[in-house]
């Protein structure tokens, strides 16, 4: 209990820092955000999705919102987390209105039992169960305290092709658990966090002032400038990395010493993005970004941070805090601009014709609804 309290009071203190210097984000229209809706593309593409941290999933059913539809979350008797539709497929009650009987879910209506392949293995007041009866089961991955949720709108792609990203250095305990930040929802569509990650010439506009982590203060003469690259994963089709170096400026002095990288991985359309900082003669942190789609022009926005045990405290806060806050910096551009189908590009914008091709195998075909490409390609003839 204290420690959660702990950690609700630390997300709004960060919170309220990263407001301060900001001018207040502007308040959408129902007009407005019906309008841009209509210009992006569909809204949930396959793909990982964080639908809750490891710690949110206790002995009683959660019920979770995301992505156009309700989930109930569960975990068995071997402490598996389990993911079905919230809506029980006898006549709809809400199964997280239930209780968890060993590795199954009690609906609270007429007191069915579904197991976590969405069967129904019992129905009190009946002896023959038809192997027809049962419900959607979604795959799940459990790792670094986050529960993610394999997604598709179409029935044919609910496998997972892919896991998300492990990593060795957090599954060997090299790196240990160092903070949290839940930044609440962004009103965007999720293609805008990949398309960002292709502007280059954005960087120096948006992000080239030095600001002090954690806020939106101005650090006077101080510049940051930006070297970023972008490139598809040779070996994993569903990855991109997005990579950039990055130097401070002091009164047009360029300050030696102060070079820093990071490579961030894009695994599949967005819903979970990891950075990768490594600091010379210290140690490496890396920082998962987590967008989970509540609406299709809201993304719920989390972080979590893992650094190894060489990497002092003070100098994790001071990494991780530097990037959300360059991050922050980027919403207001994210809550009001326009998604155009056919961007005017000129010689050294970033490669946005790529990434749009490659984001486009995150849609599942459909003759009724065309992918991106598809729409890109019927409107250049």
């Amino acid at each position: 209990m204290f420690a959660s309290l702990k950690r609700r009071a630390s997300n709004r203190v960060r919170s309220a820092l990263l407001e301060l210097g900001r001018p207040p984000r502007p308040a959408p229209t129902a007009a407005n955000e019906e309008s841009r809706e209509g210009e992006y593309p569909r809204p949930y593409p396959d793909g990982w999705y964080v639908v809750a941290r490891s710690t949110e999933l206790t002995d009683k059913p959660l019920r979770i919102e995301a992505l156009g539809h309700a989930f109930v979350l569960f975990r068995d008797s071997r402490g598996r987390a389990v993911a079905l539709d919230a809506a029980c497929p006898h006549q709809g009650a809400d199964l997280s209105l239930g209780k968890v009987r060993g590795d199954c879910i009690e609906c609270p209506f007429h007191h069915w039992k579904l197991a976590s392949d969405g069967s129904v293995t019992e129905i009190p007041y009946s002896d023959r169960i038809p192997p027809t009866l049962r419900t959607q089961h979604w795959e799940i991955d459990e790792r670094y305290g986050l529960i993610a949720l394999y997604w598709s709108t179409d029935a044919q792609r609910r496998s997972a092709p892919y896991l998300p990203p492990r990593f060795d250095n957090i599954d060997t305990e090299a790196m240990t658990h160092r903070g949290d930040y839940d930044a609440g929802v962004v009103r965007m569509h999720l293609v805008e966090f990949a398309e960002n990650s292709v502007d280059f010439q954005h960087f120096q506009p948006l992000h080239g002032q030095m600001l002090i982590p954690w806020t939106g203060v101005k650090v006077p003469g101080v510049q940051v400038r930006h070297q970023a690259t972008w490139e598809l994963d040779p070996d994993h089709s569903h990855i991109a990395w997005f990579k950039n170096q990055a130097i401070l400026e002091a009164f047009g002095r360029t300050l030696e010493g102060t070079n820093a990288s990071a490579a961030i991985c894009i695994a599949g359309p967005g819903g979970i993005v990891s950075f990768h900082f490594d600091i010379p003669r210290l140690g490496k942190i890396i920082l998962f970004q987590t967008h989970t789609p509540e609406a299709p022009l809201e993304q719920r926005t989390r972080f979590r941070w893992y650094a190894e045990r060489s990497v002092p405290t003070p100098l994790v806060e001071y990494v991780v805090g530097s990037w959300i806050t360059q991050w922050r910096e980027d919403i207001t551009i994210w809550e009001t601009k326009r998604y155009k189908q056919r961007p005017m590009l000129v010689k050294g914008d970033g490669p946005v014709h790529v990434m749009r091709r490659w984001y486009s195998r995150f849609y599942p075909p459909s003759p009724e609804t065309p992918s991106p490409i598809q729409v890109k390609k019927k409107q250049s003839r």
